[in-house]
This record gives C-alpha cells, structure tokens and sequence, in this order.
C-alpha cells in the first residue's frame, strides 16, 4: 500500500502550497488536517458514542480502542471529501454531508503529531450489523456512554487512543449541539 502525501498548513491552518508524506509530517513535526467523525445514539435517555478496537496492523495506536472515526485529508482534498470517504472506507456507510452534524476544529501539537483536526457527528441509530469494516482499520466496535468510556479510560488507559480532555470537550460539544 502506497504511502499518502499531506498538504502542509502552517500553524494557524493555513495552506502552505507544499505537500510531504504522511510519515514524513510525523517525523518532522509539519501541520496537517485530520477528520474525526463522532457515531452517536440515545438509548434510554444517555448519549453513547461507537467506540471501536483499532486494527493491529495501524501504525498510530495498534489495537487500542478509539471514539472516534477519522484520517488524514490527503493533498488536493477537501475536508468535505476525506470526511465522507472515511465513513465510507471505515465503516460502509455512504452518507451525504448534510447528514452530519458540524462539531469544531482544534490545533494539536503533538510536537512531532501537528495537526489541526475537524470534528463532525452522525446520529446512528439502526443496528451496528449495518455497517463494514472492509478496510482493516477496524477490529471490534461497542456502544459506549460517555461515562463508561471515561471510567474505561481512567481504569485501562493504555488500552485506550482517546483522550479525557477530548472526550469531556466532544461530550460538550456534541450535547450543545443536539439538546
């Protein structure tokens, strides 16, 4: 599988007009856009988010378990784009953009992970059987409420991709959204 190459932003998310591969960005610590899409459902009154086990075959975080869904936009695409190819490619579902609900975006300095990542949710509500994971990235998925992932985090942190202050400000952000 061919390596991808990035469009460079600059610290403030602007396009800088130059492109490197994915490996290189992370070596080098160069700004990039990531997507992160948000699978939600009310049951019983709480909000749960689809948490899944990352394949073991994934260079960033092998078979730990995540909240969210996402990737890297590839140089000449589009947020738009490389948001509805992930959820097409990470979980077989072909939506359109109006489908989801526009959450924020946030600057990351992972000192050698720099990116600026763009958050998105979708209401899922029919049966998890529904959706594939065709693409290796995927080992297991599981509905989760917010509680328990923070208490799941708090007690196997190093089973877990998700982070506590993510996951409080996506809590945050996604009931100001929906209520």
């Amino acid at each position: 599988m061919s390596e991808e190459y990035l469009d460079i932003i600059d610290e403030n998310g602007n396009l800088t007009g130059e492109k490197e591969l994915r490996s290189v960005c992370h070596a080098k610590g160069l700004w990039h856009q990531t997507v992160h899409i948000y699978l939600f459902r009310e049951d019983c009154g709480q909000i749960e988010l689809l948490t899944h086990q990352r394949s073991l075959t994934k260079d960033a975080n092998p078979g730990k378990w995540s909240s969210s869904f996402g990737g890297h936009v590839e140089s000449g695409s589009t947020i738009k784009e490389t948001t509805l190819i992930e959820i097409r490619e990470e979980i077989g579902l072909d939506i359109k953009f109006d489908d989801l609900i526009l959450g924020f975006s946030k600057k990351h300095d992972g000192i050698t992970n720099r990116e600026y990542f763009y958050v998105f949710y979708l209401r899922y509500m029919r049966d998890t059987k529904e959706l594939s994971f065709n693409d290796g990235e995927v080992q297991q998925v599981r509905w989760r409420s917010f509680d328990e992932i923070e208490n799941a985090v708090n007690s196997t942190q190093n089973i877990w991709s998700t982070k506590l202050d993510n996951l409080r400000l996506i809590k945050k952000d996604l009931l100001s959204k929906i209520s």
